[in-house]
């Protein structure tokens, strides 16, 4: 099949909604149109097209975003709205649209893209990997059987909440990865596609002051906890707002469902509950690759310093390579770390290397196995593990 792939034009949206309206007829042709022109950070060029005959064939859109890596804020660009006309299935344009889309993003500097699908296989094969984040279903009537005396007061979130919200968010998402950094912009953005429903505000009693705030909407497997953040010492106001939450009348049934971040508030009290279920092998998994390792390691590396400063041993030199076949050796020396050129000691693949500098995963065991037990404690002090930070809010 011949096709021209480039950017999208503003006379091409209305082909584009009607092409994502029949790839996705689960899906209000509105939810398109809103992710497209109620996003600032949408650009056309973000909006990658096939065009088949003079027509659209298929379609892939970046969204332009900042992600915390090990606390770093770095570009990255979400992969969404991947759709390909019937007519044209099989023929490889979806593959070409995200290869086109990479170089994309490579050409504006974002050094990662993310994407959720329920085909990771396909994504797999262009260099995504899976990045996996507890989810969890729990039972309403035992959220509310559970209900305590009540230390704060819950009331409505409401318009005026958001630079406060805003300010617990980003204070909670300090250090973490995954976790998207927002703007009040954006966040108003969001706002007019994720159809929230109940949404809950955790004030003190005596000064009125929001220590924590829960959104969720309704869905057809349940009612789903988007997002819930507080204040240091007011972890105890999300059981609270999961309360709140579960008092609410709809029509989503008895089930509440989650994905939170393995060692957050959220999963500590829905572990409580003796039918709640907990697993890691979602549908919609969350998928990382790494676009440009240089971009990547040139921000990391203020952290690596502060933290071998701290942890001196014995020298190393570390290959990280990346899907595309490029390469950085990081050198620890003494209390330093740098970039070299030198022949590596040891080597990570692509999906060690993504891992590694996620901190989703410690050193491989294949790779521990050759390392002496010093080395290997001080690869571990250098890129310790960090729990994935990312809510259902950020998700496109």
């Amino acid at each position: 099949m011949t096709a021209t792939i480039r950017a999208a034009r503003r006379a091409d949206l209305p082909a584009i909604y009607d092409l994502l309206e029949s790839a996705f007829p689960e899906a209000a042709r509105s939810l398109f149109v809103s992710h497209t022109e109620d996003d600032s950070t949408f650009r056309l060029r973000h909006g990658r097209v096939a065009v088949v005959d003079g027509e659209i064939a298929a379609y892939v859109r970046v969204f332009a975003r900042r992600m915390l890596v090990r606390g770093v804020p770095v570009a990255v660009g979400g992969i969404g709205s991947v759709a390909t006309a019937a007519s044209a299935r099989s023929g490889g344009l979806a593959t070409a649209l995200l290869r086109d889309a990479i170089n994309q993003m490579r050409r504006e500097g974002m050094a990662l893209s993310f994407l959720f699908t329920g085909i990771p296989e396909f994504y797999e094969r262009v260099g995504f990997r899976i990045v996996r984040e507890p989810q969890f279903s729990a039972s309403r009537a035992e959220i509310l059987a559970g209900a305590t005396t009540p230390q704060f007061d819950v009331r409505p979130l409401v318009e005026a909440d958001a630079a406060q919200a805003m300010r617990i968010y980003t204070r909670a998402i300090a250090g973490s990865t995954g976790a998207i950094a927002r703007t009040r912009r954006t966040n108003a953005d969001a706002l007019s596609w994720l159809d929230e429903t109940a949404n809950f505000a955790a004030c003190e009693p005596a000064t009125g002051r929001i220590v924590g705030y829960v959104r969720s909407r309704c869905r057809a497997f349940g009612h789903q906890v988007l997002e819930v953040e507080t204040l240091p010492g007011y972890e105890t106001a999300v059981a609270e707002l999961l309360v709140a939450v579960a008092r609410r009348p709809c029509a989503c049934g008895d089930t509440i469902v989650a994905q939170a971040p393995s060692d957050h508030q959220l999963a500590t009290a829905l572990r409580t509950l003796p039918s709640t279920t907990d697993t890691t092998e979602v549908e919609h998994p969350m998928m990382v690759r790494v676009i440009s390792l240089g971009r990547l390691v040139d921000a990391l590396l203020p952290g690596l310093r502060a933290r071998t400063a701290g942890h001196p041993g014995p020298e190393f030199r570390l290959r990280l390579t990346s899907p595309d076949g490029d390469a950085a050796t990081v050198a620890a020396r003494g209390r330093s770390v740098w970039l070299n050129h030198g022949r590596p000691d040891f080597s990570f693949d692509a999906t060690g290397t993504l891992e590694a500098l996620l901190g989703q995963r410690r050193t491989s065991r294949a790779v521990r196995r050759r390392l002496d037990p010093a080395t290997a404690r001080r690869l571990d002090a250098l890129l310790p593990a960090t729990p994935l930070h990312f809510w259902n809010t950020d998700r496109i």
